[in-house]
């Protein structure tokens, strides 16, 4: 799914994705809703964007894995 956020940035604490630490701010493209996995009991979708530094300069393409009702209410599901 491409997300025309007029570029929608999530900020996402630790716990809201797996596989990182500390807080990401990514600014999304894609959303596969499609292929959500079931982990700790709820919904996790793979998240694909741009990750943004503090200073909102771009470091670099990241793939993560979102907890699903992080992304409730952003658009991104819809």
């Amino acid at each position: 799914m491409q997300v025309n956020a007029d570029q929608l940035v999530l900020l996402l604490a630790e716990r809201d994705y797996l596989y990182g630490s500390g807080t990401l701010t990514l600014r999304v493209s894609a959303v596969e809703r499609d292929a959500p996995i079931t982990y700790d009991h709820e919904l996790w979708y793979y998240v694909h964007g741009m990750q943004l530094g503090f200073d909102g300069r771009e470091v670099g393409d990241r793939m993560v894995v979102v907890r699903g009702r992080r992304l409730v209410g952003t658009g991104a599901l819809n």
